[in-house]
């Protein structure tokens, strides 16, 4: 059982999120295996808290079973050797990289998919749908406004080859896949505007895990003290919860029972790490240390040179594999039961240490990506673009593919 649907069974029914509540869900989802869909995103409840992470990991009835060896498969196009992350340029430009200039507003904007396998007469192809663009912003200073919106992306081939296997099928515009526990019709030609998701005049100033800026800023730059402060299994159940500190979880606790202690493997614990990178505006010595930090997680590799899913060339890190079992449970269709095993993958930008893609990669085939390779990508999150602005972000208005 994955850890959100602990909380999930320990505490209830949520509450509306706030924008702070919505980025940490975000956070947390680098780290999450696949669950139930809503609507356009991922609905996840935690300690009374309703969170929205817009596109993440496709649903499925899945049991986590257990770890793999984090050897098998890669992620996509591996274009150079393996490397030691601790000593590649990446964490030397990001510790060299100049003093982070802070403006009055950051923003990120992201861009994420889920891959579906499309049966075919004339051979199978494979579908990048659920295709969604989430732009959000917030003020430096408290009371200087968030905001939030998002898009839907035609859907689309995965490679040249599921091109060229989708053009032989006859180019369909509609296509049928099944997702999680029911069928939904991907469209690879419809294109939506953006539609407001959460606007707040009096937010801002706050970030992942409830941290003020001048907080971030002042991070420790140390890969043991960031580890003990974000990774260890105590610091990760009660950012799990969505509470701001350990005595917070106690409070709650007392109030609701206690929550039932979980530990949290290398996927989740890469996935914290992204987390904060991706969602936070956090300085670049800061993020040499969190990637020491993740690459010293037992159950972490260094797998060297990968593109993601924007085309874009990083070094990556990798978790230890998951075993996942597709059951009958919502309803999936026989031939796409089974049980396969992925790993989480952490794409850095070399130059400047910042998160590029997270992405759930397949490393044993089997269930529903039985006639896939290792190294098929099952679903991600890319970051598009983010930074620190003077004037308020307005999403972009050109489609990223």
């Amino acid at each position: 059982m994955d850890e959100l649907r602990v909380v999930e069974r320990a505490y209830g029914e949520p509450a509306p999120p706030t924008m702070e509540e919505t980025a940490e869900a975000r956070a947390r989802m680098f780290g999450e295996a696949p669950r139930r869909r809503a609507r356009f995103g991922w609905r996840v409840k935690a300690a009374g808290v309703g969170v929205v992470a817009v596109g993440a990991a496709a649903a499925v009835a899945v049991a986590a079973v257990g770890a793999g060896d984090p050897a098998g498969g890669g992620g996509v196009a591996r274009v150079g050797p393996e490397v030691d992350l601790g000593k590649a340029a990446v964490l030397v430009a990001a510790e060299n990289a100049a003093k982070q200039e802070i403006g009055k507003y950051w923003f990120s904007d992201d861009v994420s998919g889920q891959s579906y396998v499309v049966p075919a007469r004339t051979g199978a192809y494979v579908i990048v749908g659920a295709h969604t663009e989430a732009f959000r912003w917030a003020g430096a200073e408290p009371k200087s406004a968030t905001g939030s919106a998002w898009r839907m992306i035609p859907a689309r081939p995965q490679t040249p080859a599921d091109a060229a296997a989708w053009r032989k099928a006859g180019s369909p515009v509609k296509i049928r896949a099944w997702s999680g526990d029911k069928w939904l019709t991907l469209n690879t030609v419809e294109k939506m505007g953006w539609e407001t998701d959460h606007s707040d005049p009096s937010g801002g100033g706050t970030w992942y895990a409830r941290m003020t800026t001048e907080e971030l800023q002042n991070l420790p730059t140390d890969p043991k003290k960031l580890a003990e402060k974000f990774l260890t299994d105590e610091a990760l159940q009660w950012r799990a919860v969505g509470v701001p500190s350990p005595e917070k979880l106690k409070e709650l606790e007392k109030e609701r029972g206690p929550l039932p202690k979980h530990e949290f493997d290398s996927f989740a614990k890469l996935g914290a790490v992204g987390g904060l990178i991706a969602n936070s505006p956090v300085p670049p010595k800061v993020r040499a240390g969190l990637m020491r930090a993740a690459a010293d997680v037992p159950g972490v590799a260094a797998i060297g040179e990968v593109k993601d899913p924007l085309g874009r060339t990083g070094v990556a890190l990798a978790s230890a594999s998951r075993t996942v079992e597709v059951t009958g449970e919502s309803g999936t269709p026989r031939e796409r039961q089974g049980t396969y095993q992925a790993r989480k993958e952490l794409v850095f930008d070399k130059e400047t240490g910042e998160v590029l893609a997270s992405q759930y990669v397949l490393t044993k085939p089997g269930g529903p990506y039985k006639d896939r390779r290792p190294g098929f990508v099952i679903d991600y999150m890319a970051v598009r673009d983010m930074g620190w602005t003077d004037t308020k972000p307005k999403p972009p208005i050109e489609l990223p593919f």
